[in-house]
């Protein structure tokens, strides 16, 4: 059942709660279904006022715009510097942050290309990364190419060419090892001894749906 129109002002503030409680982009049909609005035009106008008030008022935190009608509230890119001399956690896993990293010094790439050197488990680790906006996946064929998107550029600072992102990443690299290794010695499964069997590399295999 749909829930009944918020006001205006409700409808804003249940977007900016949505948007600051999550570490993830948000879509527009997830803020419809939370505010009652069902005009898209109407709910980006009040996601855009809301990043309005925001940069207005110098706030620490902005809202972007990302591909596929989502939107993700994050932290200033200038602020980010300090922040990371106070904060040494990450959203995500070494192994996620290889393959990322692989992405961005190879890219355009093709997903078979990433599991061939960074396992079945790169499956995985496309998905959360898409998920987070942090990766852009395009359908090929029955391939899929992998590119870093806009809003990965934009939290390390370097909005413009992929030789920036490359060149920004490698301290990144420096943390986490070099982005073409494996997680595990040669010799044994980049995945660990339960990992499965590499899938075909055309597709992404059924277990990891």
């Amino acid at each position: 059942m749909r829930r009944e129109r918020l006001g205006e002002s409700e409808a804003k503030l249940v977007i900016e709660s949505i948007l600051f409680a999550s570490n993830r982009p948000v879509d527009l049909r997830t803020l419809s279904r939370a505010t009652g609005w069902r005009s898209k035009r109407e709910l980006v106008r009040l996601v855009l006022e809301l990043k309005r008030e925001y940069d207005e008022q110098g706030r620490a935190f902005t809202v972007s715009e990302l591909p596929g009608e989502r939107f993700l509230m994050h932290l200033r890119n200038e602020l980010l510097p300090i922040v990371r001399r106070y904060h040494r956690g990450s959203l995500l896993s070494p192994g996620t942050l290889r393959t990322l990293s692989f992405i961005a010094y190879h890219q355009p790439i093709e997903m078979s290309a990433v599991a061939a050197v960074r396992g079945s488990r790169a499956y995985v680790h496309v998905r959360e990364l898409e998920e987070l906006g942090l990766v852009e996946v395009e359908q090929k064929g029955r391939s899929k190419v992998l590119r870093t998107s806009q809003l990965f550029a934009m939290l390390l600072g370097v909005e413009g060419s992929t030789a920036k992102v490359k060149r920004a990443i490698s301290s990144l690299i420096g943390r986490v090892g070099p982005p073409n290794s494996g997680d595990a010695p040669t010799g044994e499964p980049r995945d660990g001894p339960n990992s499965t069997p590499q899938p075909d590399a055309s597709e992404e295999p059924k277990t990891d749906r």
